[in-house]
This record gives C-alpha cells, structure tokens and sequence, in this order.
C-alpha cells in the first residue's frame, strides 16, 4: 500500500516568543493536570496573505524554576481511507525550539507550514499538534503533547486577527 505524502516546499518559522511580567510556580499537584496556560492552536489557515500555509500557536507554562523551556511544532493530515491521522512527511516537524526560562509564567512561539496546493478537487485536511519540554541541566524534568484546538483568538501572528481552530482544510 502506498504511503500518502504532502510535500511541504518551505517552511517559516515565526518564533515570537512573549514573557509575561510575573512569575508564578505550579503547584506540585498542577503537574498531574494540564495547566490552562499549555495549549495549542491553528491561528493561520489558507487565506490569501498565507495560500497553502498552516500557521499553529501554542503557550506552556513556566515551573517558577530555572528550567529551559522548549517546543516542536507537528503538521498532521487526516487520511480518510484509513480513518486516522498521521504526521506530514518531511518539513512537517520544527526543530526543537527554546521559548525561555521557567521563571516566567508563561511563553509563547509559533510555527507556519507551507504546503504545494493540493489537486483540482481535493482537500488537505490538516491539525497541529505540539510537544513541550522542560529541561534542567541534561535532564528532562517533564514533557507534554497538545492537538490543537480552538478558543484561543487574539494570538499573535493570526491571520485573520482573532482566527483560532483546531483543524485546518487547504483546498
């Protein structure tokens, strides 16, 4: 069975990372839990400024430690034969990236897939999906994986402004 691909021609990367003024710790029973401030989103999504381009966003909290912080940003298709989702290959996964410190409550990044167009009548149906770490020294102290989802309007870099989904169709 042949393996379906999108090939992604170019990738951007926008790495807008935003500190917050304060910092707070997590409490230890917020480790179990998935903090308000860890989600993701797809703020970008085929539109004339940005044709055949998924944008996503995500924000992780900070620990109130001197942590490293980072994030990859995953591009996803739905294959609908197979019912399932899978992830884009070749440039459909950043590197990771460093967002800041644990000192601060909470960072910011995103990342923006470019993808050739699909073919007369077909359609890429596509999510993001991000994975967190936080580091001290060599040693990863935590880890995480968020889909995106929607209800987050307002980030930065969304096109348009207050744009905020969880999945992403390129026609």
């Amino acid at each position: 069975m042949a393996k379906v691909t999108f090939p992604v021609t170019r990738v951007f990367a926008t790495i807008g990372v935003l500190a917050c003024c304060a910092a707070a710790a997590l409490p230890a029973a917020a480790a179990t839990k998935r903090p308000k401030d860890l989600w993701a989103t797809v703020n970008v999504c085929d539109t004339s400024v940005h044709d055949n381009m998924m944008g996503v966003r995500a924000s992780m909290p900070g620990d109130g430690d001197h942590t490293r912080m980072y994030m990859r940003f995953v591009a996803q298709y739905y294959d609908r034969s197979r019912q399932l989702w899978s992830e884009v290959k070749g440039s459909g996964v950043s590197k990771w990236i460093y967002v800041g410190s644990g000192i601060y409550a909470r960072r910011q990044a995103g990342y923006t897939f470019a993808f050739d167009a699909p073919a007369s009548g077909k359609t890429f149906v596509l999510r993001g999906a991000v994975d967190y770490k936080w580091t001290k020294g060599r040693r990863i102290v935590r880890t995480a994986r968020v889909l995106t989802k929607s209800g987050h309007p307002n980030t930065k870099g969304a096109d348009p402004e207050t744009y905020s989904a969880g999945l992403c169709e390129i026609t």
